[in-house]
């Protein structure tokens, strides 16, 4: 069964593999991807792939499909390691944890492949998902090739995130589903990739999000919000309601302009307006008596 895999960014910055194999072998291992289980395994028939993945392209039959897997099978590459069981040939992706989060407790129903040594050229070495780790989550930060600073910066933010998650699902009695899992490891890579946003903030925001049972990974960035928003300071308060830093500022503006215009209508007033005298266009149209007929009265002169 086929599965959803993500591309992290710093694929395409690959210069040994692109190098080393052609483009339609880096296609050609994406598939991949989506082809193999959770343990990285795979049906390593050329004729099943072919038409897995290259169904409507005539021009690639299945001894170019063979050639393409040999490129990535090639001990310099290490990205595919083929084998067999009575006589059925099967696939291996060793650094298959490397561009994805694996589930490691769900079971494959694929044999298990030869032991493989030690050689780290054909292990493949995982510096995001230990390759040992058979409890790894289902997600692992998939952007990090936004952050700055070039590789060591990228492997130790997605190292961040995976340890945010793990850190985050081992207070849980029960294991969440895995959607839950898959989306809440997207909020933290995403998080992650705010430069103003710490790992601390993310980890406050996480410890919030496991008392609101109710609510989804969604909200994660709302929580870190708040934290931030309180850590820099109480918000401001308008008639015994606490409103939001943002909403203050924009009362404030709009009374500053209110006080404008209540002072320039105040410079433009005739001081015989002030309270108590009568306008005299008020007594040409007969509503209040003129100078001497009388004390004003609350009802209009006929």
């Amino acid at each position: 069964m086929a599965r959803i895999r993500s591309i992290k960014p710093e694929y395409w910055d690959d210069r040994k593999l692109a190098k080393r194999t052609s483009r339609d072998a880096r296609l050609l291992y994406i598939a991949l991807w989506n082809l193999a289980d959770e343990r990285g395994r795979l049906n390593g028939d050329p004729v099943w792939i072919k038409g897995q993945v290259f169904s409507y392209d005539d021009d690639l039959d299945v001894p170019a499909v063979t050639k393409l897997l040999d490129e990535l099978a090639a001990c310099d590459v290490g990205a595919v390691v083929p084998y067999e069981v009575d006589g059925d040939p099967y696939l291996y992706l060793p650094k298959l944890a490397k561009h994805q989060r694996l589930d490691r407790t769900v079971p494959s129903r694929l044999p298990e492949p030869p032991a493989l040594g030690t050689d780290e050229s054909v292990r493949g070495t995982d510096q995001s998902v230990p390759a040992t780790d058979e409890s790894a989550p289902l997600y692992v930060a998939g952007s990090r090739g936004q952050v700055a600073g070039g590789r060591d910066a990228r492997v130790a933010a997605s190292i961040s995130g995976t340890a945010l998650l793990d850190e985050h699902l081992a207070c849980f009695k029960h294991k969440p589903p895995r959607d839950v899992i898959r989306r809440t490891g997207e909020q933290i890579d995403n998080l992650l990739d705010e430069p103003e946003i710490s790992t601390e903030d993310i980890r406050a925001g996480l410890a919030r999000l496991r008392t609101k049972p109710n609510l989804g990974p969604g909200v994660l960035p709302n929580l870190v919000n708040e934290i931030i928003q309180a850590r820099d300071g109480p918000p401001g308060h308008m008639n015994g309601q606490v409103v939001s830093r943002a909403q203050q500022a924009t009362d404030e503006m709009f009374d500053a302009a209110a006080q404008r215009m209540t002072a320039r209508d105040n410079a433009g007033r005739n001081p015989d307006d002030a309270p108590g005298n009568a306008h005299p266009d008020e007594v040409r149209q007969g509503s209040l008596p003129a100078a001497g007929h009388g004390s004003l009265h609350p009802r209009r002169v006929a």
